[in-house]
């Protein structure tokens, strides 16, 4: 009779460590821990692109609204690639994400500076991805950079230390009317000034308004503290 019952135990454990381990063997179909499906995700230039887009030999040219003086920003060089990432955590090495990134080079008459700008490459890495996309335009000028631009236009949304503060429908700049201004507050703008040592740390830094109007790109930029704006004058945008 022990041995029966005895028997019967052991056959009994053999049946439960054969189901459990049935769950954790990923050969077989019950297991449990498989690796989530591939995930893909496409992200184009969308809107933003009517803002951003312009060819070399394009031109903007700004009067400052103190003291008259002009500043005409050519565009130097232009690209459009698209890339592809997959992602390299554990949670994350299931999603690819195929995106396109647009850069240019500027270069202004007024302070003959150079600058770079560049839309941010989105990673599925980020731990704040949740399948959504943001294109996030930083510029570079004189050793530093500032984020002038973001897409989508969500009022009060942030990027660092860049504010979305809403659109304007119209807006009239020097007697032209522009469509469609997108708004960002910097606080505060590192590149109004740089690297100006002859100025005062807070007015090398200040608080500015950027103006995007569609098809045209940048109309103004505004510095609050000193109270005066470069407004756009003349442009021809080469497509």
């Amino acid at each position: 009779m022990k041995t029966i019952i005895f028997t019967f135990a052991l056959s009994l454990l053999c049946c439960i460590c054969f189901i459990g381990c049935k769950d954790k063997d990923p050969t077989k179909p019950g297991y449990q821990n498989k690796a989530p499906k591939p995930i893909f995700y496409r992200f184009e230039l969308g809107e933003a692109k009517s803002y951003l887009w312009s060819k070399p030999g394009s031109y903007w040219i700004y009067k400052n609204t103190k003291t008259n003086e002009l500043d005409t920003f050519t565009c130097t060089g232009f690209k459009l690639d698209s890339f592809t990432t997959i992602g390299t955590a554990d949670y994350s090495k299931h999603i690819t994400i195929k995106y396109d990134r647009l850069s240019r080079n500027l270069f202004s008459s007024f302070n003959k500076w150079k600058y770079f700008e560049k839309t941010l490459a989105p990673t599925p890495d980020g731990t704040g991805f949740n399948g959504e996309n943001r294109i996030i335009l930083d510029r570079y000028a004189d050793g530093s950079l500032n984020t002038p631009f973001f897409y989508k236009f969500i009022n009060d949304a942030y990027f660092g230390t860049t504010k979305c503060i809403g659109m304007d429908t119209t807006l009239i700049i020097q007697g032209t009317t522009y469509y469609n201004v997108a708004k960002f507050e910097i606080k505060p703008d590192d590149i109004w000034h740089s690297n100006d040592a002859n100025l005062p740390i807070h007015l090398r830094y200040p608080d500015a308004i950027y103006y995007w109007a569609k098809n045209v790109g940048l109309v103004k930029r505004e510095n609050k503290l000193e109270n005066y704006s470069w407004e756009l004058i003349e442009h021809q945008i080469i497509k």
